[in-house]
C-alpha cells in the first residue's frame, strides 16, 4: 500500500471536525437585517436609490453606492395626531395589492417603493385611524412631479405644502424631492392642510431641483405643465419630456423640452431625422436671429418647429410664427 495517499486521507479525516467548527462559528456572524422581519426599511442592493420611509428612517443608496440612513417620518405628535399601527410597505412586486389596476402606471412612472402610515388624534385612546398617509418614492423629483400633475387633474386647487401641492376631493397631494405624498381622511372634519404642513418637514430635503423648468421660455400664460416619462406623442425614442402649454396671441402653443448632454442631444436629433425620413415628412432648415432651427411638415401633428441647442431640444407645436424662435435664444450655448 502506498503510504503517502493513506497519510493524506488521515489528514483529511482529521480536518473534518475543524471545518465543522469553522462553519458553525461563521453561521453565527449573520446580518440581523436579513432575518429581522420587523425591520421598517428594506435593505437595498447597490445601485438602487432611496427607499420609502420606514419608522426607523429612510434607507438610501448614495452616489457612491453605499447605503445610508436619513431621518424618516416622526412617529411623535404631528399637528395633534399620533401614528398608530405598523407602517405598511409595498414594492413593485406587490403594489397591485394596494392600487389594483393602477400599479402599472406608477411603475411605468419610475416607482420604487410605497409606505403607508395611519394617524389618530393624540388625546384619544381610540386606535381607529383618522388620517392615512401614502408616501410614494418615485426615484427623482421630476418623476414625482409627473405623477402629481397626472393624479391631481385639471381642476385641483393649488396650495402651499412641500415643493408643490394640490387639494382635491380625495384629500391633499404634494411632492417634496423624490417623494409623492397623498394624505386622505376618514373624517371630513380632519385638519388635513395643517397636518400636511406638519408632515412635510419629516421627509428628506430634495437633492435635486426643478432647474429644468428655467429652460422653458416665457411665451404667455402657462396653462399646464406635465412630465412624460416615455413614449411622448407615441414615439418610443422620446423619454423624460417636460411639456408646457401656453395661451399666447389667442392660441394654444405647446413646448416640449428634452434635455441631456451634448452626445445625448445629438443622438436624439438623429433619431428625429431617421423618424422624419421613414415617415416621409418634409424638413426645412431655417435660421432666425442667428439661431438655427427646423420647420417640420408633419401629417400627424401638423406643422411644428424643432429647435436645438447644445444640451436641449425643443419641439414647438400650435404655431407657424417663426418669430417665436427668438424666445429660445437664451438657451443657446
Amino acid at each position: 500500500m502506498n503510504a503517502v495517499p493513506f497519510l493524506y486521507r488521515l489528514l483529511l479525516l482529521a480536518l473534518l471536525p475543524c471545518i465543522a467548527v469553522i462553519l458553525y462559528l461563521g453561521g453565527q456572524q449573520y446580518d440581523p437585517a436579513l432575518i429581522d422581519f420587523k425591520s421598517a426599511a428594506e435593505i437595498l442592493v447597490a445601485g438602487q436609490i432611496e427607499q420609502a420611509p420606514g419608522s426607523a428612517g429612510l434607507v438610501t443608496a448614495s452616489d457612491s453606492g453605499k447605503t445610508q440612513t436619513l431621518p424618516g417620518p416622526d412617529s411623535g405628535n404631528i399637528a395633534g395626531f399620533l401614528q398608530i399601527g405598523r407602517e405598511r410597505h409595498y414594492t413593485k412586486d406587490n403594489l397591485y395589492e394596494h392600487v389594483d389596476g393602477h400599479a402599472e402606471y406608477f411603475i411605468g412612472a419610475g416607482f420604487i417603493g410605497l409606505s403607508i402610515l395611519e394617524y389618530a388624534p393624540a388625546p384619544s385612546k381610540d386606535t381607529k385611524s383618522e388620517i392615512q398617509v401614502e408616501v410614494y418614492d418615485m426615484g427623482n423629483s421630476i418623476q414625482a412631479f409627473g405623477v402629481l400633475t397626472d393624479e391631481s387633474g385639471d381642476n385641483a386647487q393649488a396650495i402651499s405644502v412641500g415643493t408643490m401641492a394640490f387639494k382635491t376631493s380625495g384629500g391633499i397631494s404634494f411632492i417634496k424631492g423624490r417623494y409623492y405624498t397623498k394624505i386622505s381622511s376618514f373624517n371630513p372634519k380632519s385638519p388635513l392642510l395643517i397636518f400636511a404642513r406638519g408632515f412635510s418637514p419629516t421627509l428628506p430635503a430634495a437633492r435635486d431641483s426643478f432647474e429644468i423648468f428655467s429652460r422653458l421660455p416665457d411665451l404667455g400664460k402657462v396653462e399646464k405643465t406635465r412630465f412624460i416619462k416615455e413614449g411622448y406623442r407615441g414615439l418610443d425614442f422620446l423619454r423624460n419630456v417636460v411639456e408646457r402649454e401656453y395661451s399666447t396671441g389667442g392660441k394654444k402653443v405647446t413646448v416640449a423640452l428634452m434635455t441631456g448632454n451634448v452626445q445625448a442631444i445629438r443622438t436624439l436629433q438623429s433619431s428625429f431625422f431617421e423618424y422624419f425620413k421613414k415617415s416621409g415628412m418634409i424638413i426645412e432648415k431655417a435660421e432666425k436671429d442667428g439661431h438655427e432651427f427646423y420647420k417640420i411638415r408633419d401629417k400627424y401633428e401638423g406643422n411644428w418647429f424643432l429647435i436645438p441647442s447644445s444640451d436641449a431640444l425643443f419641439g414647438v407645436f400650435g404655431t407657424e410664427d417663426e418669430s417665436i424662435v427668438s424666445s429660445f435664444r437664451k438657451n443657446k450655448k
